[in-house]
Formats: structure tokens, C-alpha cells, sequence
């Protein structure tokens, strides 16, 4: 009862309307745009506003008192307007636009992505970039894109304070900006895109106002270098739309689609222009300092500037403290302020806040100009960190965040000081000088503020100077507090503290092997003696136990050991280990430390385990890659390489690396070249500076040619810019570097993604293209090739499958919008354009009461103008239609709905 009651009230609008005006479809809107709000805890109800900028003076102005709002769930209701506003530019009031606002609020049932749009009638006529002016019968349209997932949290959309109407000068410079900014912190990237008259719909002819007019991706600002000069009285006007859309992390939230309009009017003015305004870095909790220097000039000397400031940090609903100017309202010509803005806790983010300011003249039609600083708004560095050791580690403690809105800390760890002085502006820690060891939550516990750092359980050596720093980390939170989904943003690093292990226990020093062998190999080790014990706790005598094991986490056998009476006998010490397996075992050591009081052994410490260097090789074409593991408590700074000469049976240098890989390369293949490894390095410089060196295994390899040649760069251009050519030309360049024996190409095809590919066709190795023009491709050009390449080889190596290209369907479905059904023969039946690639359609046609007045699932519609059910000829004026299309693609059929109006003629 409710919905015919709704469905009465509009008919006896439309007849109200109809009494005013001859034209039904008066056209009288201007711009708009639709933004929205989640209001629920659940995530899923929304107020949505939409903004609309019409003609006041038009007939049709009646029409505004209500629109119809669909929410892209398949839903829609009518929704009445809940306020007017005058339109002031640059604080002129303009007669001829009024701004309409709706407020409705929608409950969505499930997640995902959600068109919410507005389609009315009509656009003021005249805009001179869409259908060469004559816009009277276009439809007005305005798109925002909603996305739910309660995995990115509850969503607000972008805010855009600078009306979407503004006025420029012809031949003068036009600079506007629409000082957006994101409520929950996302990332806003902006881009002109083409205007809508319906869903996925564009306006008809359409081009920006001129080649030379562009938009700053970053900040939305538009700049218009040289707009037509006007002659006459009348305003030349255009028309565009600005896609402002939000990403949080790297998942797009949704967009606003703005319309906006500009008129270009007769008159003689210079815009002013804003000094260039430098970014800034804060610390959460302090004032911008030095405040933002602000200057505008404007070259007609006659004329005074008004500054304003617009942007987040100007926002009370956003920031606890808001944004100054000073003097409040700066006027004169130059004009000169500063901005202040006090920063607080709840302004950490990732993204950096826009602070805009727009400088405009007062002449009859003013002009402005706009500049922007971005600020980005850092928590402070974790405060009183302190360093102590226990036991083999060190417990790394700090004080709470100052702002008690840590999500975790970050623990960053180097060895010696890097005397590192971070720039005001960096977040966190350089990780070319610090690697990041682990992290403490703090979600569950706030005053978890310590970290013990033991080397997982093996213990820190002595020797090495462990330096640390701490990062708060902070998680994305809108203005509300609530945690959202999305970047996190790293606090300034804390001072660094640095420490030693006390010297209480054995330290190795070398791990080399002596003697490649099965049985008979050799590792010559050393140690460095403890240098302090309590000898109260642990009396003599003492022994020096030698244990080994062939991997880490193995079980370590004691193989010899060494008396002393006291502990000033001990002295640093070496020892050869033989009758071992260096050829295929790598052995890792550790040495026990123990006191022998009255016989029984009390076990005091044990050294850091370090074990020999273990060489691996692959031989593949012409190349032998050799690579190497080792588990060492110094730092290996350098690995030499050497390689046996057959001349001499001796091992000479041939490179170095700092890595674990090195490739000898232009070998000759089938002969044997064998290698050594020694490594280089040392412990901390400032507590033992002396040089480390040891000797991995020996090892041999044959080079043999079992590299695969590349795969050619393919490209495939569809047949999509000629519509009845139905041939895949695919194209491909071979990659020099590594295909240069390649003697013939095979090309492979599959029609869907999940078949397995096809065997083509092979061509010789000096053709480079393929033209697939199999009669099946009639139906449907999709699919996915790939081409390889094969060499020379014995193997006859044939490339990966890595360059596959998928290329899809190119539908083509449209409709005319006029037709003249008068029976002469002559573009008599409403027919869509030349079709290709579609399955099916489901058309509807309604005239302006909305009622149906046609149907069909032919793809030809073939509508001869009549309705439908009572056979007799439907009245001259413009229909609507709502036309779902089931389009052929590389993954199935997909529908696709298209909105928009067909006018009769006769």
C-alpha cells in the first residue's frame, strides 16, 4: 500500500510538472556528487548524502524536491530533499545555481562492491564539451562506489569542501582544487574521467575543454593554462567529472564520482597566485614549527586577495585540534599569513595530512588560485631505552609509547654502532643498517615493554658488540579511535643502545678444513680462553670439553677435551680433527666449559656454536654456480674463490663475493674444474681486531648445457579495432642474452584459463610472428597463448611457459537513441548497432511513467514503436530502457547492464 501510495504521489508531480512546462524534461542540473558514512558497529548501514547543483530558475526546479536514490544492491527508494542551500562562489551568491541535499540511510545485507547513483532529467543545455551543446535531452547521473568487507572495516567516503561550480575568465589562467580529504586516513588518487548519463553509460561526445587541461593525481588540483575567450555576454560552459578514488593498503575502497560544472564568461581578470608552500614532518603532539609561511599576489594591483584554508587539519570532526589562520581572515594584495596547527595522538598515520589554501581576488568575477602542503604527522620515538644482560642475552627494555596507541613494537638489531642520525622526516629504522630481529605485541598486554634477545637460544657470543633500536608501531584508526585495516606507520626509532656478552666461556675463532677426504679429512680449529669466572662458585680444576655434530640442531658428540689445574692456566687454544668426512659432512663445533670440583663435573658455560663452510656447486651451460652455508658468531666480510689449475695442481684466486653464490663462468663444457672457499672476517673491531680466515671443502663440476633458452617477448594484438576481422596476430621478440641458440618457435594455445594448452603450429628461427586464423575464432577470439622457444642442444631445451598472454573478448552491444517508426521503409524498427561476441539479451522499455512498454530477449529487439500489449502506436518522445547483455568472455559469459534513452520520431 505503502509503494502505490509513493508511485501516486509521483504521477500527480510529473502532472504538476507538466502544468508548468511544456517540457516534461526541462533541463535544469548543474553538478553533484554522493558521499557516505558507515553509522553502524556491524559495518553495514550507511548515510548516504547526495548533493545536487541545479537551475533554480528552470521549470523544471519542482522536480528537485525529490530524487530517486538506487543503493547497487538491486534496491531503491525515493528520497525526499532535506535541505536548499544558496550557492556562494568566492563568497558571491549566485542566482542561477542552488544546491539540493538528500539524507537517506540503507542497511546492506552482504559485502562486496555497491554502485549508489541518482539518474534524472535533465543537464542544462548549452554544455559545449558533450554533444556539441546540446545537452537539454541528456540525462543527469552521478556514481559512488561503496565497498563493505569486514575484513578493511567500516568505510567513510572522500569529503570534497569546494563546491563542484565555479566561474572562470576566458584567456586567463583557471586553477581549481576541490580540497578533498579521506576522514579515515586512506590514500586518495584523482583522475578526470567522462561523465555519465546512466550506468556505464557515457555522455555523447565528449571531450575535455581543451587538450592543455589536466589534473594533479595527487592532490586533485586542476589546472586550465588557457580557457576560450568569450565575446559575447553569454558564459560558456562545460562540463566534467573528477573520480576521487580511496585505497587502503593496497585494496581500492571505492570512489565519488563528482560532476562538475565551469563557466568561462567575458571578462578581463588575472587569478592571483600562492608562493610555493613546503611540506613538513611533526612529531605527534607538537605544533608545525616554524608555522606555514603564507604569501599570495595578485598582478591586478587594484584588487585585494582573500585567503581561506581548507583540508583536514581545518576539519573539527577530524583532528582534536584545529587548523588557524593568522590573522584570521587575511586580506590585502599581497597578503601575507601564517597557518598553525597543533598536532595530537590521534593524527598518526601512514598518508600525510593535506593542508590546502586558496587565495581569491574580489573582482566581479573572481578567480583564485590554490596551494597545498602535505604534513605528515609521525609518533614519537620509544623513550628510556635500557640494555642489561642475563645469562648468554641481553632483555632490551623501554617505556610505553607516550601515546598509548601501539599496536607492537619493532626491534631492530646491527653489530657496532652505525652512528646513524635519521632525518626529521623518516619513520622507523634505515634497514640498510639495522635488520629487524622480532616484534612485541601489545594489543593484549600495554605494558609488555621488554625484549630478551638470546640468539633464539643459542646465546650471544662475547666479542661482538650488539647495538639495538625500538619502533612503536601504529595502526590505522579513523577520527573515532576504531582500528581499521591498512597501513601501518612506524614511530620514530629510538636512541640506540649498544652492549658486550661478558667473556665467561670459550669463544671459537676458526673452523677450517685441512683435508678433503671420505675418511681421512681434517678441520683445524681454535678458541679463545674465558677471561673472567667466579671461582668461588666454580673451582678448579677445568676442562675444556671439544664437541661436534654434521648439522645444527644435531646431536653433539664429545671427541677429545683438555685439563687445566686453575683458571690462570687456561690459555687460548687449537686443535686438528681428523679421520673425518669433509667430502660430503659439514661439521658443526661448540666447546663446554666445566669445573671438576671433588671429581664431579659442574657444567659452567658453552661456546657459541660455529661450524666449517660447506661448498655446493651446480654445472650448467659453459658455468659452474658455486654456493655455501656456514653458522659462524663473526661476521665474514669476503669469500675468495679459488680455482685448481691443471698446470700447476695449484689453487688460484679467480673473484670474491660478499654473498654466498659466486658464478665462474665461460667454462668450456664436459671438463672438470674443482674449487675452494675462504672466507675472510671478524668479531667486533673495537673488542677483537683480528682477522678470521678459514677453508671450505674442495669441490669439483662439470659444465653441461641444461639451461633452458628464454622465452621471446609475446605480444598479441586482437582483432578488436576491425570489426569483422576475426584473426589473432601474435608477435614476439626473442631475448638476446639468452636465446641466441634457439632454432625454431612452437606456439601453444588454450581456450580457457584452466585447459591445458594446445599444441599449435612451429616455425623456423628467424620468424617472428603468427597469424591464428582458425574459422573457430568466428565465435569467440579469446584465449591464451604462449610461444617457446628450442635449442641447439643434445637436450634440445625448450623454454618455460612464462610468457603466456591472455587476451579476451571484445563485445560490441549498442543502441541508437533515436528511431522514426513511420512505416517508410527507413529506420523503421529499433535495432542495436553491428554486434559481435554476445550470448543474449533482456531488454525493458518504459516510457516517462515509468511503465513498460516493450520486452525482449531478441538480439536484434526489432521494436517496431508500438506497445507491446494494446498493438497501438506509442506517442513521439523519449523512452527509457534498462538492457541486460550476456557477453562472451575468456571466463564465461558475463552480464552487463546498460541504461539510457531511445526517442521516437515520426
Amino acid at each position: 500500500m505503502k509503494s502505490k501510495k509513493i508511485f501516486l504521489s509521483y504521477i500527480i508531480l510529473v502532472i504538476v510538472s507538466l502544468l508548468l512546462s511544456n517540457d516534461v524534461f526541462a533541463s535544469h542540473y548543474r553538478a553533484g556528487e554522493i558521499t557516505y558514512s558507515c553509522i553502524s558497529s556491524s559495518g553495514k548501514t550507511y548515510q548516504i548524502i547526495v548533493n545536487t547543483y541545479t537551475d533554480p530558475n528552470s521549470p523544471a526546479d519542482i522536480n528537485t524536491q525529490s530524487i530517486q536514490v538506487s543503493f547497487g544492491d538491486f534496491s531503491s527508494t525515493t528520497v525526499l530533499r532535506s535541505s536548499r542551500e544558496d550557492v556562494y562562489l568566492s563568497n558571491l551568491k549566485v542566482s542561477y545555481i542552488v544546491k539540493n541535499i538528500y539524507i537517506v540511510t540503507h542497511t546492506y545485507t552482504t559485502n562486496g562492491d555497491f554502485k549508489i547513483s541518482v539518474t534524472d532529467q535533465n543537464r542544462v543545455d548549452g554544455i559545449l564539451n558533450i554533444n556539441a551543446g546540446d545537452t537539454k535531452n541528456i540525462a543527469f547521473y552521478i556514481e559512488t562506489q561503496l565497498h563493505i568487507s569486514s575484513f578493511t572495516g567500516a568505510d567513510r567516503s572522500p569529503v570534497l569542501l569546494i563546491p563542484p561550480v565555479d566561474r572562470g575568465c576566458g584567456g586567463f589562467k583557471y586553477v581549481y582544487n576541490p580540497g578533498a580529504y579521506d576522514p579515515d586516513g586512506d590514500s586518495l588518487y584523482f583522475e578526470l574521467v567522462t561523465p555519465l548519463q546512466g550506468l556505464e553509460s557515457n555522455v555523447p561526445a565528449y571531450s575535455l575543454p581543451t587538450p592543455n587541461f589536466t589534473i594533479n593525481h595527487r592532490t586533485g588540483q586542476i589546472i586550465w593554462n588557457t580557457p576560450p575567450i568569450v565575446t559575447s555576454s553569454l558564459a560558456f560552459t562545460y562540463n566534467i567529472a573528477i573520480a576521487v578514488t580511496q585505497w587502503r593498503g593496497n585494496i581500492k575502497m571505492g570512489y565519488v564520482e563528482r560532476d562538475m560544472q565551469i563557466r568561462i564568461e567575458n571578462c578581463v581578470n588575472s587569478p592571483p597566485v600562492i608562493d610555493p608552500m613546503p611540506d613538513y614532518c611533526i612529531e605527534a603532539g607538537q605544533s608545525i614549527t616554524p608555522p606555514i609561511n603564507v604569501r599570495a599576489t595578485d598582478p591586478n594591483t587594484n584588487q585585494t586577495i582573500t585567503l581561506v584554508g581548507y583540508g583536514a587539519p581545518f576539519t573539527s570532526s577530524l583532528t582534536k585540534y584545529v587548523a588557524t589562520l593568522n590573522p584570521k581572515t587575511p586580506v590585502g594584495n599581497p597578503v601575507i599569513a601564517q597557518a598553525y596547527w597543533k598536532t595530537d595522538c590521534s593524527n598518526i598515520r601512514y598518508e600525510s595530512f593535506p593542508l590546502f589554501i586558496k587565495a581569491t581576488d574580489n573582482y566581479a568575477t573572481p578567480l583564485s588560485d590554490y596551494n597545498y602542503s602535505f604534513i605528515r604527522v609521525i609518533g614519537p620515538a620509544p623513550k628510556n631505552v635500557n640494555i642489561i644482560q642475563i645469562r648468554n642475552g641481553f632483555r632490551i627494555t623501554w617505556q610505553r609509547d607516550q601515546c598509548q596507541l601501539a599496536m607492537y613494537y619493532k626491534i631492530y638489531k646491527r653489530i657496532d654502532s652505525s652512528y646513524w642520525v635519521p632525518d626529521h622526516c623518516y619513520r622507523g629504522v634505515d634497514p640498510t643498517k639495522y635488520i629487524f630481529i622480532d616484534s612485541v605485541n601489545v594489543q593484549n598486554n600495554p605494558n609488555d615493554t621488554s625484549y630478551y634477545d638470546d640468539n633464539k637460544g643459542e646465546g650471544l657470543s662475547p666479542l661482538i658488540n650488539n647495538c639495538y633500536r625500538v619502533v612503536a608501531v601504529y595502526p590505522p584508526r579513523d577520527s573515532d579511535g576504531h582500528i581499521l585495516f591498512g597501513k601501518t606507520c612506524d614511530s620514530y626509532a629510538s636512541e640506540e643502545v649498544c652492549g658486550e656478552i661478558i667473556r665467561s666461556k670459550p669463544i671459537i675463532t676458526n673452523v677450517s678444513v685441512n683435508n678433503t677426504s671420505i675418511n681421512q679429512g681434517s678441520i683445524y680449529l681454535h678458541w679463545l680462553k674465558p677471561i673472567i669466572l667466579d671461582t668461588i662458585n666454580y673451582p678448579p680444576p677445568y676442562h675444556i670439553v671439544l664437541k661436534r655434530a654434521t648439522s645444527s640442531n644435531g646431536i653433539y658428540f664429545p671427541f677429545d677435551s683438555l685439563s687445566y689445574i686453575s683458571f690462570g692456566n687456561i690459555t687460548d687454544s687449537s686443535y686438528t680433527d681428523t679421520l673425518i668426512n669433509t667430502v660430503q659432512n659439514q661439521y658443526y663445533y661448540k666447546v663446554d666449559f666445566n669445573s671438576a670440583k671433588i671429581g664431579n663435573f659442574q657444567f659452567i658455560d658453552v661456546s657459541p656454536i660455529a661450524s666449517s663452510i660447506k661448498a655446493n656447486i651446480y654445472s650448467t651451460d659453459r658455468q659452474n654456480i658455486l654456493s655455501w652455508s656456514l653458522k659462524v658468531p663473526w661476521t665474514n666480510r669476503q669469500f675468495f674463490i679459488y680455482r685448481k689449475n691443471i698446470l700447476t695442481n695449484n689453487f688460484d684466486s679467480i673473484g670474491y663475493s660478499i654473498n654466498n653464490i659466486f658464478k665462474d663462468t665461460g667454462l668450456t663444457n664436459g671438463t672438470n674444474y674443482c674449487y675452494q672457499i675462504r672466507s675472510v672476517g671478524d668479531y667486533s673491531q673495537f673488542l677483537y681486531n683480528t682477522i678470521l680466515e678459514n677453508f671450505s671443502q674442495q669441490i669439483c663440476g662439470i659444465p653441461i648445457d641444461t639451461i633452458k633458452p628464454c622465452a621471446p617477448l609475446l605480444s598479441i594484438t586482437p582483432p578488436c579495432t576491425s570489426f569483422n576481422d576475426f584473426q589473432n596476430s601474435l608477435n614476439w621478440v626473442p631475448i638476446s642474452e639468452c636465446s641466441g641458440d634457439v632454432i625454431y618457435y612452437k606456439i601453444y594455445f588454450k581456450r580457457l584459463k584452466t585447459d591445458s594448452y594446445v599444441f599449435l603450429d612451429s616455425v623456423g628461427k628467424n620468424v617472428f610472428e603468427y597469424f591464428d586464423n582458425r574459422p573457430e575464432l568466428k565465435s569467440s577470439i579469446a584465449g591464451c597463448y604462449v610461444v617457446t622457444g628450442v635449442d641447439s642442444s643434445v637436450n634440445h631445451n625448450e623454454s618455460f611457459f612464462t610468457n603466456e598472454v591472455c587476451i579476451d573478448n571484445c563485445p560490441e552491444y549498442r543502441l541508437p537513441n533515436v528511431f522514426t517508426p513511420n512505416r517508410d521503409g527507413k529506420n523503421d524498427l529499433l535495432n542495436p548497432f553491428p554486434y559481435r561476441f554476445v550470448d543474449k539479451i533482456d531488454i525493458v522499455i518504459f516510457d516517462r511513467w515509468g511503465l513498460p512498454v516493450f520486452k525482449t530477449t531478441n538480439l536484434d529487439i526489432n521494436w517496431d514503436g508500438k506497445d507491446q500489449d494494446s498493438k497501438t502506436d506509442c506517442t513521439d518522445g523519449v523512452y527509457f530502457y534498462i538492457c541486460d547483455i550476456y557477453e562472451i568472455f575468456l571466463e564465461g559469459v558475463k552480464k552487463r547492464t546498460i541504461r539510457g534513452t531511445v526517442q521516437i520520431i515520426r
